[in-house]
């Protein structure tokens, strides 16, 4: 599946709980992430962080 680029806050609407929740699941992927290339500051996640999120946390996007 194609993944697309998505904010946290369309992450979390997908997933059901609010972006504070979300970050809180990342939180002990931190490194993970940042190897993944998450930067501070990132409004707009990349598709390959996206999926990465989606896969971790069991999380349906739309295709």
């Amino acid at each position: 599946m194609i993944m697309k680029a998505m904010t946290r806050q369309q992450i979390a609407a997908y997933a059901g709980v609010s972006v504070k929740t979300l970050r809180n699941w990342c939180k002990p992927y931190h490194d993970e992430l940042l190897g993944l290339g998450l930067r501070p500051g990132m409004i707009v996640l990349p598709p390959n962080i996206v999926r990465w999120i989606a896969d971790k946390f069991c999380i349906d996007l739309p295709p």
